[in-house]
């Protein structure tokens, strides 16, 4: 059993992850965005292309940051219900 972990940073991971989750719509639409703008910009299909990859990589980042992870042991951490008592994983404490 792992040491307790202050209930603070739970709530801050848990914050992190809802930033996350609100900022991946619009790293997908501005990846598709920068595709259409080189596209009319006359960078041709290449260029739109590139800057679609380039997007939707920062967008895959975005993604995987969006899920909460305990500090103690890195499991994830469910996302409804607020912060949780216990970690699932390896049952730290989050204490006040």
């Amino acid at each position: 059993m792992t040491r307790p972990v202050a209930r603070a940073h739970v709530e801050q991971e848990l914050a992190r992850a809802r930033g996350a989750r609100r900022l991946a719509p619009w790293a997908a639409l501005s990846a598709i965005a920068a595709g259409l703008i080189g596209l009319a910009a006359g960078g041709g299909i290449r260029a739109a292309g590139t800057l679609v990859a380039a997007g939707l990589v920062f967008a895959s980042f975005v993604w995987l940051t969006s899920v909460a992870r305990c500090p103690a042991c890195g499991a994830r951490l469910p996302r409804r219900g607020g912060a949780p008592d216990r970690c699932p994983r390896c049952h730290a404490r989050f204490d006040a």
